[in-house]
């Protein structure tokens, strides 16, 4: 069976006209293979194929046969690598965290160790017992995140 790691390293060694980072390698069962990718300036398919021949030049079908698709990280998928939450400052953002908590708000911020977002939050005061509108930031730690995803809205 083909190693996973050893499929994302060859796929990082492509030499793409742009910066580009591999987000995560899918693997299923019967040595089928998904490598997502992404960049600042975006994926085309001419990225892809690059990715894919160049990965292909590494691994030889005769040996052990496999499926390889190479795809850009789609809005639908979950956020995971610092260039995508710097992609996607600006977006709505829903927020698991790992402790079951969840949160939505505007991205504004990304890094290798957390992210920043702009959220608007009800709380109760406590002497007028009426409920007032907020508006907070709350920077989270990575390592306390179980998902980031984009919600995509038609309005």
């Amino acid at each position: 069976m083909i190693d996973k790691n050893k499929i994302q390293k060859v796929a990082e060694s492509t030499l793409l006209e742009k910066e580009f980072v591999v987000v995560e390698v899918e693997v299923k069962p019967v040595n089928k293979f998904t490598v997502y990718i992404e960049s600042l300036e975006g994926i085309t398919i001419g990225d892809c194929v690059k990715v894919s021949r160049h990965i292909e030049q590494h691994f030889n079908r005769d040996e052990e046969n496999y499926e390889l698709n190479v795809s850009s990280a789609g809005i639908d998928r979950p956020l995971k690598v610092p260039i995508q939450f710097i992609k996607n400052m600006g977006r709505v953002a829903e927020v698991k965290l790992l402790d079951g908590n969840m949160l939505k708000g505007i991205l504004k911020a990304g890094n290798e160790n957390s992210i920043t977002l702009h959220c608007v939050v009800k709380e109760k005061d406590e002497k007028t017992r009426k409920t007032k509108t907020l508006e907070k930031e709350f920077e989270i730690e990575l390592n306390k995140i179980k998902t980031v995803t984009i919600v995509v809205s038609f309005k």
